[in-house]
């Protein structure tokens, strides 16, 4: 049905990804015969609608109230574009949704040009500054670099130009979005206030009087966030994996130490504390986590980069370390009964409250991908979430050939298997405030088949209310 109504200007950005293999679904006939009545009925008001090229609506022809019929297109809407960046900054080009825009493409800084860009007449884009949202604007009259696609345009091509002159705004409280204003009446100042008070900081100041919040150092402190309670002092760390080694209770989850301080509880090497729980979710919890990363779906893995700007916000840059795919499991997927009965889990082993998790990332490794060396910890404690003081990473399947976890520093490798659970931290038994750098570690490349995982990263303070308030720099 909806494909009935999908416009050309909104075809390039509706997708569908799959997501692993095939998924057989058992359906009732009286939900089939029931479907089919709602099918041939829908079909009566869908099959009357014309869609119109130059927009995202649909309307109604089938005249039951005389209404008058759509407005003639021009018989040529179609245009292509390109743009050039003169402007000191990497930018990157944002189709107009009417919310919060698409990133379409990115263009280097210092005369780079886009590659055609097929749109339609009435198309408006704006230009931000590379993985971040801070728009570039006139330095004269502060108003954001846009274009809009007219009829006036030529068919063969139209080139718009990122002035030499652009810049970042010198206004800091001010709203990126015209939708800020609705999004600040229904309440989104307070219910997710820090991709808001960077985005629409105007609105969400005369709404809530959060204006001053823009500046990252007044809105992200670890008292006004009452994340001041650590995870773990000093011996926490040994006193949690000997707990796991040795209590009754976590026998079910048939814990293997590889390595322990000392080569204790069996390790086959002495060092830092790694550990597996080789069955610690079962089939059906490792459903819900794949089905989760559909919600968002599976991208290329991307890094924080630096900060822009006072108000904390971090450019966003795909990864050039790790050539995997990734799905955050936020919102509808965290709800999922079956991931939140893993994350409860952790949290009764670790002891750790899942404030201090980030969520679930989902991973994809397919033939040849592979992640680098490197370390989990921040690397700064003062961080406001501090660092992450333990990894907990989940096989979701096992693996024909390839994929191991390897400590580079220590020599050891650990193969995927379903349903296991590798743990390891990233600080100092003897003093949580500082990274064990004898964790570096790297996802060795796919050989055959495809690697699913997934991870909680557990900060030493509380990540998801800094996170909320947009501490973290990601503002998700």
């Amino acid at each position: 049905l909806l494909a009935a109504c999908n416009s050309p200007a909104t075809a390039p950005y509706l997708h569908h990804s799959a997501l692993y293999g095939q998924r057989t679904m058992k359906v009732k006939p009286s939900f089939l015969l029931s479907s089919l009545i709602l099918l041939v009925s829908a079909l009566g008001s869908v099959l009357a609608q014309t869609c119109t090229p130059g927009d995202d609506t649909c309307t109604s022809s089938n005249n039951r109230n005389n209404a008058s019929p759509p407005p003639q297109q021009p018989k040529n809407h179609k245009r292509t574009i390109t743009i050039d960046n003169l402007s000191k900054y990497r930018a990157d080009i944002h189709y107009d949704d009417g919310r919060f825009g698409k990133v379409m493409q990115t263009i280097t800084a210092n005369g780079g040009t886009s590659t055609p860009i097929h749109t339609f007449v009435g198309h408006r884009f704006f230009v931000t500054m590379h993985g971040v949202r801070e728009g570039l604007v006139d330095p004269m009259t502060e108003e954001q670099i846009s274009f809009t696609v007219s009829e006036d345009d030529d068919t063969d091509g139209k080139k718009f130009v990122i002035p030499k002159e652009a810049t970042t705004s010198k206004t800091k409280c001010k709203d990126r979005y015209p939708v800020c204003k609705d999004e600040a009446a229904r309440g989104e100042c307070t219910n997710n206030p820090g991709w808001m008070i960077v985005n629409c900081c105007q609105s969400c100041d005369d709404k809530e009087g959060y204006g001053h919040f823009i500046d990252s150092e007044v809105r992200c402190t670890r008292e006004r966030l009452n994340a001041t309670r650590a995870a773990f002092d000093v011996g926490s760390l040994n006193d949690l994996f000997t707990r796991w080694a040795t209590e009754e209770a976590f026998v079910q989850y048939e814990p293997n130490v590889i390595s322990s301080p000392g080569k204790t509880h069996g390790a086959e090497y002495d060092g830092p504390w790694i550990l597996t729980f080789d069955s610690f979710i079962d089939d059906e919890e490792i459903e819900s986590l794949l089905e989760g990363a559909e919600y968002g779906g599976f991208q290329r893995s991307t890094d924080q980069g630096r900060v822009v700007g006072s108000s904390g916000e971090r450019e966003k840059v795909v990864s050039t370390s790790r050539t995997s795919s990734n799905a955050w499991c936020r919102r509808e997927c965290e709800r999922m009964p079956g991931v939140m009965q893993v994350s409860k889990r952790i949290e009764e082993v670790t002891g750790i409250p899942q404030g201090n998790y980030e969520s679930f990332q989902i991973l994809k490794y397919e033939v040849g991908e592979f992640y680098k060396r490197h370390h989990d910890s921040s690397g700064k404690k003062t961080n406001i979430s501090g660092h992450r003081i333990l990894t907990v990473f989940l096989y979701l399947n096992d693996v024909e050939e390839g994929g191991e976890t390897a400590f580079t520093e220590l020599g050891i490798a650990v193969k995927p298997k379903k349903g296991r659970a590798l743990i390891w931290p990233s600080v100092l038994n003897d003093d949580p405030d500082a990274s064990d750098y004898r964790t570096y570690h790297e996802a060795r490349a796919v050989k055959k088949g495809t690697k699913y995982a997934a991870n909680h990263w557990i900060h030493q303070y509380d990540f998801r209310n800094a996170n909320v308030w947009g501490c973290g720099g990601s503002f998700a």
